[in-house]
């Protein structure tokens, strides 16, 4: 399928990144437009796809119309594409721009889905929501699914359950990045050099993480069998709880997600 990003933001370049190095992409057949004309040039000659000079343009050429602009920009590029868009899949990563949304915007022919990437889908390890009341066709989803798929990972979940599981794996890197960045300072404090200190954070985190997805226990008995009675990591575990860690993610999920 012939697949055309309206937009090259972070996102959408991470989900593109993410394709080409996982080899799902056939560059020849995608396009991608961006009002950022230079920008644009740039990602195409890194990646090989095709740089359109509009929206329509890109449109024209899709089977699959990756919609990633900024949501407030949404209403003007439906309206510039307008029956660009008949019989065509429109795929959005626009937050805010649910699939009951954004099907009430397009053509009656036009089909919609709604999904929430993150940028980890550019180094193969993304996780990626995206809604089960969607209108795709059996092959057009089969596309979607494969190319999340080659980057990390997909998850249909229910219209109501977007916002929560969203906050988490949209803001979730970043809140890992804050908690990663004050452990490598500890470690610097310690005298471990920089680039140690965050290649030994980085793949700690990486292997917790790992941990809880291969084994399926709960994050509390994990959590557990590093703690020796009387030892060292049962003492630090004190002192995050006497810092109020667990409140704190709370209060970032429940700030983060009223704005969503």
């Amino acid at each position: 399928m012939k697949l055309s990003f309206i937009g090259m933001g972070n996102m959408a370049y991470a989900i593109l990144k993410g394709g080409c190095t996982a080899g799902f992409f056939d560059t020849n057949a995608v396009f991608a437009f961006d009002i950022n004309q230079k920008r644009l040039t740039e990602v195409a000659a890194e990646t090989g796809i095709h740089p359109c000079g509009s929206a329509a343009q890109a449109a024209e050429q899709a089977d699959i119309v990756l919609l990633a602009v900024k949501p407030h920009i949404v209403p003007a590029v439906l309206e510039e594409l307008g029956d660009t868009l008949q019989n065509k899949a429109v795929l959005s990563i626009a937050s805010g721009w649910t699939t009951q949304r954004l099907q009430a915007a397009l053509p009656a022919a036009a089909r919609a889905m709604f999904t929430l990437p993150n940028t980890p889908c550019m180094v193969g390890a993304g996780m990626v929501l995206g809604e089960d009341n969607h209108t795709f066709t059996p092959a057009e989803f089969d596309f979607v699914n494969g190319m999340f798929h080659s980057m990390g990972k997909l998850i249909l979940v229910p219209p109501a359950m977007m916002n929560g599981a969203g906050t988490v794996t949209g803001c979730g890197p970043a809140f890992f990045y804050l908690i990663m960045e004050a452990l490598a300072d500890g470690a610097v404090t310690f005298g471990v050099p920089r680039q140690m200190a965050y290649d030994l954070v980085a793949q700690t985190a990486m292997g917790a993480g790992k941990m809880l997805l291969d084994t399926q226990m709960h994050p509390g008995q994990l959590k557990d069998a590093v703690c020796s009675p009387g030892g060292t990591t049962i003492r630090g575990i004190r002192a995050l709880e006497d810092a109020g860690v667990r409140a704190a993610m709370f209060d970032a999920l429940d700030a983060a997600g009223k704005n969503a």
